[in-house]
């Protein structure tokens, strides 16, 4: 009778002596290679993203009068993408020769590190990035006769916007800034869940397969 999948595996993933073992192995460590540079691909697609919005978002604030806003997004979200250019590089640096499980634990500490980081910083990133877009626009050219209107009607103005308005930004932008963390991991579902759900199911596997070998 043909040996059953899950036999064959342990076998050959937890029985390194086995005969079967070298080519199951080297099976299972092509995929656990093939699933970290499945990440690292769209991990650098969204790194190239941030760098081209932040050269558009400039050039776009240019051109309606809100040049130095423009800029500091610009530079915030470069800063992003070098910090996740870092990350990039770390990741690249996990050992591919290694077994799988051990390199697929490595790949998790990873992404549990880089989240923990970037649900740090992105704490002062994502209420500065929404004030700087918001007081950007409203002193822009672009909003010029609603300025002069406010001005002119009697309107209730703080730093020369809308109070009510700006009021209503500066909390939500609190509230950004308390839940970065949660804000951040829901993002991190969104874009790589697929990716760490595989990644996860893998780990989970081995680890039953290794408790009933």
């Amino acid at each position: 009778m043909e040996k059953s999948i899950e036999n064959i595996w342990k076998e050959g993933f937890l029985k390194r002596d086995a005969l079967i073992a070298p080519q199951v192995n080297q099976l299972y460590e092509r995929k656990s290679i093939h699933l970290i540079e499945k990440f690292e691909s769209a991990f650098t697609i969204n790194i190239r993203a941030i760098i081209i919005a932040g050269i558009l978002l400039c050039i776009a604030s240019t051109f309606i009068g809100a040049f130095w806003a423009g800029s500091l997004i610009m530079l915030m979200l470069f800063y992003v993408a070098y910090t996740a250019k870092q990350e990039l590089d770390a990741l690249k640096q996990l050992r591919k020769n290694d077994n799988s499980y051990r390199f697929l634990k490595a790949f998790k500490a990873w992404i549990d590190r880089s989240t923990l980081r970037y649900g740090r910083m992105y704490r002062w990133f994502y209420p500065l990035l929404m004030l700087s877009f918001y007081f950007g626009l409203w002193y822009s050219d672009l909003l010029s006769n609603i300025r002069m209107q406010l001005v002119e009607s009697g309107e209730s103005l703080l730093w020369g916007t809308h109070l009510y308005t700006s009021l209503g930004i500066i909390g939500f932008a609190l509230f950004m800034s308390l839940f970065s963390k949660a804000i951040h991991r829901f993002d991190v579902k969104l874009i790589y869940g697929g990716i760490i759900r595989k990644l996860e199911a893998a780990i989970a596997d081995m680890e039953e397969l290794r408790e009933n070998n």
